[in-house]
């Protein structure tokens, strides 16, 4: 059976002042904390070391491993390197970010290396400790980079990841400086979870307008993986709240906290600028303003959690709360009451269940809440005798999953105060109808059902890498290939190498007359050319005029606009192959693409002799790709049953005569030109995929540029490795087949042929 490795900014204990260990608090902590399992499932908590947990008294809590539900697998990181990590970033920009704060956000770029550097170090740990078969679970934001970092060094392992807090708009995400690399991280892990579907929305959309990804909302393609997405509200172990709720020492608690005579809300929250605290406080002002009468007869008693107690936002907000505070009960209070009765500190299990029975209501006031647990403990230690009603913001993602609280919007405190009259007016069937039904729900879904769904779903993703393989540029690799070729390469000895133009040979350009061949490159390609047992030949969708200018000078043949014409070399001679004409349809489709040019910004239409293509590489994503789908849909029904084919690339959209096809060219150019010779293509589009497929039917081998789906045998990571990797491998094949290349050094154009650590810290040559 799988084991379950939990992975977590921090384990679920703290060190304290005697050496002794005592459980942490948080929701992280309880959600996780209250997972059970049947069976023999090892399960596996890995986070950063408390403060204070050294190798050395960590030998002593491992003693208490046998006696443990968990193991705990401890990462230590530099002090100062993790509050660089932890405050610098996690603190500072993105729980701001993520909870519509934006105001607080501090960027820096010491502390974005520091969140990189953790990351890092806890994938390196990960990567050693795993085995094939465990399920990974990351949680949280701490470790948005965590997912690329490990598929990178372990790609055999299914690695989830769940968001606890909210994933905003993309209009929000989109002013995060490192957007695009998180959103990049995120999708390498195989799941990714929310507690709510708008958040899930919100992170499909940030896909779309951040990365021009579409997902379904399900789940979404990057390159050859596809990650399931999904939606699991977290839960608590119900169970474990309703025994704590049920000691003698609560009931005692519970008398002598309750407020004789009052009607008593509650609040308990950290105090943090997302928990809404001077929202609540501002509505039951407005409570006691509106309506006199319940003066002397309510209270409310409000719990306040320290957290980040030495940042200047914290500071701010303690005053502020306490001013709050100071003003309401100096207004307010009489000899023998006082409205607010406020804690400014944490307070034990059974103190905890106590204020939950003996308070009348809970008042819940977060301007953005991923989940809120609060709601979903009070709602457990309930009793139908003097049930409790929950006032719960409408910016919580508990709001989902429990139907019958009173709901609220804390930035209207008139309205606030009103639903707070109601809740003191209810009637008391009213309230058991509500706790009963919520009640019901949180019996029969728990923190174990939470995890056992994501862990089931987990499990059932397949591998990433399917299909194609992507090939890491190494002597040893390429040495293997070129053996590999040389053998297939049978009596004749011979390849020929179809390289496609853009996105190949020459990098992809915002704007695509850029995309000129470097005459360093023209050298290249002349060198190699003049091997015997080497074909060269261009495939490419550019039209005549242009491949012509950019190969002036060479001795290659040429195949333009995906082989509706064709350069032949030893005849210097443009031959046509399209025979069919154009007049059923380029008129018709010219007049289409016009009508979308006009309508989307820096859009435009290039025409060719045997297609048109409507480019929108420079205009505003989202929008452009909209009216991309659009546009296709509408060749696609205005053109049928003409002989053109709709191909959808990269940022255009393009038609074309159906005898201009890579396939169609493909296969026509080795039966007429180099017939019995090994093929080998070269392509980055979804145009080459046609040439791909007519290589695999001749027994040859093909090569996609960028890690996507694909019909190629390989995948290359980037185009920058293409002429380095070629280069290499000619050279290889040139030992092989005793070949004196005194052409050229066979060196491809400003690069280092020397193995050296890629992005993806795997030798390259």
């Amino acid at each position: 059976m799988s084991r379950w490795i939990i992975v977590s900014n921090r384990l679920p204990f703290k060190l304290k002042a005697d050496g002794t260990f005592a459980q942490a608090s948080g929701g992280l902590v309880t959600a996780i904390g209250g997972i059970h399992t049947e069976g023999k499932v090892e399960r596996i908590w890995m986070g950063g070391a408390p403060e204070g947990l050294t190798e050395l008294n960590w030998s002593k809590k491992k003693t208490q491993q046998a006696k443990d539900d968990w193991q705990h697998l401890p990462v230590f990181v530099d002090e100062t390197l993790y509050d660089e990590f932890y405050n610098g970033f996690c603190n500072d920009v993105l729980w701001p970010i993520l909870h519509y704060q934006n105001d607080f956000v501090h960027f820096s770029d010491h502390a974005w290396n520091a969140y990189i550097k953790v990351n890092q170090l806890f994938a390196q740990k990960l990567a050693a400790f795993a085995k094939p078969d465990d399920l990974i679970w990351i949680h949280d934001y701490h470790f948005f980079l965590l997912p690329q970092f490990l598929r990178r060094l372990r790609p055999d392992l299914k690695i989830g990841f769940f968001l606890h807090v909210p994933f905003p708009s993309s209009e929000v995400f989109r002013q995060l400086p490192v957007r695009e690399t998180i959103l990049e991280s995120l999708l390498a892990a195989d799941l990714i979870g929310f507690h709510d579907y708008a958040y899930l929305h919100h992170f499909s959309s940030s896909l779309t307008r951040i990365l021009g990804i579409d997902s379904s909302l399900l789940s979404v393609k990057s390159g050859a993986h596809t990650t399931r997405l999904g939606v699991f509200p977290v839960s608590i172990d119900t169970a474990e709240f309703k025994s704590k709720a049920a000691k003698p020492e609560v009931a005692i608690l519970e008398k002598r906290y309750r407020e004789k005579g009052q009607f008593m809300f509650l609040g308990v929250d950290r105090l943090d600028y997302i928990k809404g605290l001077d929202l609540k406080l501002c509505a039951f002002k407005s409570l006691l303003e509106r309506y006199p009468e319940v003066r002397g007869k309510v209270s409310l008693l409000q719990v306040a959690i320290p957290t980040r107690t030495g940042s200047p936002e914290f500071i701010k907000l303690y005053q502020e709360t306490s001013r709050l505070i100071g003003e309401i009960n100096g207004t307010y209070s009489r000899p023998d009451w006082t409205p607010i009765h406020y804690i400014y500190n944490s307070v034990n299990s059974d103190e905890l269940m106590a204020i939950y029975k003996a308070s009348d209501a809970l008042l819940v006031t977060s301007k953005r809440d991923g989940m809120n647990l609060v709601a979903l403990e009070y709602i457990v230690t309930q009793s139908l005798e003097r049930p409790g009603v929950v006032l719960l913001s409408e910016f919580t993602g508990a709001l989902s999953t429990l139907s019958h609280t009173v709901r609220i919007n804390p930035w209207n405190a008139d309205d606030t105060a009103d639903k707070m009259k109601l809740a003191m007016e209810m009637p008391k069937q009213e309230k058991i109808h509500r706790l009963q039904a919520m009640q019901k729900y949180l019996d029969g879904y728990t923190a174990t059902d939470w995890a056992r769904l994501f862990l089931q779903d987990l499990e059932s993703t397949t591998p990433a890498a399917q299909g194609a393989e992507l090939f890491l540029p190494t002597r040893d690799s390429v040495d293997e290939l070129a053996k590999k070729i040389a053998t297939k390469m049978g009596n004749n000895g011979k390849v020929t190498l179809f390289l496609d133009y853009d996105g190949t040979l020459v990098p992809i350009e915002e704007s695509p007359e850029l995309a000129t061949l470097p005459s360093s490159t023209r050298q290249w390609i002349n060198d190699f050319g003049k091997r015997p047992w080497l074909n060269l030949v261009m495939v490419s969708g550019r039209d005549a005029r242009f491949l012509s200018k950019q190969f002036s000078g060479t001795e290659i043949p040429l195949a333009a606009e995906h082989g509706g014409s064709f350069l032949d070399i030893s005849k210097n001679k443009w031959i046509r192959r399209v025979h069919q004409p154009r007049t059923t349809w380029y008129q018709s489709a010219q007049k289409i693409m016009s009508h979308y040019s006009m309508r989307v910004p820096r859009s435009r239409v290039e025409k060719k002799r045997f297609s048109l293509a409507w480019h929108y590489r420079q205009s505003p994503n989202e929008y452009a790709g909209y009216m991309a789908r659009k546009l296709a849909d509408e060749l696609e029904t205005g053109l049928a049953n003409l002989p053109v084919t709709i191909v959808r690339g990269k940022k255009v959209i393009e038609v074309r005569a159906s005898e201009a096809d890579k396939g169609v060219f493909t296969n026509w150019y080795l039966e007429h030109y180099a017939p019995s010779t090994f093929p080998l293509a070269f392509g980055d589009d979804r145009t080459d995929e046609d040439m791909f497929r007519a290589v695999r039917g001749r027994s040859g081998m093909s090569f996609k540029i960028g890690v996507t789906d694909t019909s190629a045998d390989y995948m290359l990571e980037v185009q920058a490795q293409v002429l380095p990797f070629l280069s290499a491998l000619i050279g290889r094949l040139d030992r092989l087949l005793g070949t004196n290349a005194t052409a050229g050094a066979g060196r491809a154009p400003s690069q280092r042929m020397e193995l050296v650590p890629t992005v993806a810290h795997q030798p390259s040559l």
